[in-house]
């Protein structure tokens, strides 16, 4: 999903959050619910509760890490050898399976459709109420439709309705993710009327369960001043906060409010840092800031060869930033590249048409470094 404007709030998240494990339960509610809601933390910590207890020989714990281990990225603890997944499934597939067709179990229709990636199993999960299925439900509806030109607009209009209603229904549950996703459609306008005030009232209430995202969405309408007034003091400490648990976007917002001076003290070196950690967790907007503070020796030792690596990354990603960076470094011949005009014009055609530029997509499409 889009991110609303760059560096500002936070995109749709399928998952979320809710208070400390201990065990059983809350522990299986903590992991499925951090794995994508942007805390890393929480979900290592879910990770070792439930891990413990699959090798204490509780069924739906193996089951889970069993479906888990797979996935790349996986914390530590999950990460088992081949037998034990084999003997994990052995064990549990079955009790699910039973659980989910004989007894309707919303949770273990739900695992089922982790581990066979079925999206049909999903939206039984989601019928049956589980709030994890509602919101996945509702975010693969919506980022469908969005990104499908093919589909009519009533029919998208339709579709982005009914993934509202799912993360209405998640929300009226105590969901902090269904409040969350709510919250982005009123700032959208997605199956509803744009209302940034509903907005904010909807990220609020996920941000007090604690919900990193929402954190840091707050804290981008206290930057800018919108429905709230402009207090870049109380921005700072809600970046911060997000930052905290270990999200992506609240540490790139709180390291451009240090970088900044907005709100506290600068802090370069603090920013260049928290630029770095956001960067390797994948954020496309921290691998160019980390980039350009490589260039410039801010906060860290300048070494443009270095910026250039990392602006090239962002750039091949498709970060429109990255690729005027990237343009203007080949123009001049900057980092090790050897100067080339034709290149800086690739990266600046290929930036407009990241920006939405059709004439700029259509040249780009034309033309090719060979041709230039």
């Amino acid at each position: 999903m889009k991110i609303i404007s760059t560096a500002i709030l936070s995109c749709f998240a399928a998952l979320t959050l809710c208070a400390a494990p201990k065990g059983g339960g809350d522990a299986i509610a903590q992991l499925l619910n951090s794995r994508s809601a942007g805390s890393p933390k929480a979900f290592e910590e879910a990770a070792e509760v439930v891990a413990a207890e699959a090798r204490d020989g509780k069924i739906l714990q193996q089951f889970l890490v069993a479906v888990l281990s797979r996935e790349q990225g996986a914390p530590k603890c999950l990460q088992i050898d081949e037998e034990t997944r084999k003997k994990y499934f052995a064990n549990s597939s079955a009790r699910i399976e039973a659980l989910a067709e004989r007894k309707s179990n919303a949770l273990a229709w739900y695992l089922l459709s982790l581990e066979k990636n079925d999206v049909r199993l999903l939206k039984k999960a989601a019928d049956a109420g589980n709030v994890q299925a509602l919101n996945n439900w509702g975010t693969i509806t919506l980022t469908q439709a969005l990104a499908n030109p093919g589909v009519e607009t009533n029919d998208v209009e339709m579709i982005l309705h009914s993934s509202f209603k799912a993360f209405e229904t998640a929300a009226g549950k105590g969901d902090s993710n269904g409040l969350y996703n709510l919250g982005m459609c009123y700032m959208e306008g997605y199956g509803c009327l744009r209302d940034p005030e509903k907005a904010f009232t909807h990220f609020k209430a996920s941000a007090e369960l604690g919900h990193p995202e929402a954190i840091n969405n707050l804290g981008a309408f206290y930057r800018d001043g919108v429905v709230v007034r402009r207090d870049l003091a109380e921005a700072a400490r809600q970046f911060a906060r997000s930052a905290d648990l270990g999200n992506a976007y609240g540490q790139l917002n709180y390291a451009l409010a240090l970088q900044r001076g907005e709100g506290l003290p600068r802090d370069s070196e603090r920013a260049a840092r928290l630029f770095r950690d956001a960067a390797e967790k994948g954020n496309l907007e921290a691998v160019n800031a980390y980039a350009m503070c490589l260039f410039a020796g801010d906060g860290v030792k300048k070494d443009v060869r270095l910026a250039v690596r990392w602006y090239t990354v962002a750039a091949e990603r498709g970060l429109s930033a990255a690729m005027e960076n990237l343009a203007a470094c080949y123009e001049a011949g900057l980092g090790g590249l050897e100067r080339s005009d034709r290149k800086a014009l690739l990266w600046k055609m290929r930036a407009r048409a990241a920006r939405g530029d059709r004439n700029a997509a259509a040249w780009v499409m034309q033309n090719s470094e060979g041709k230039l």
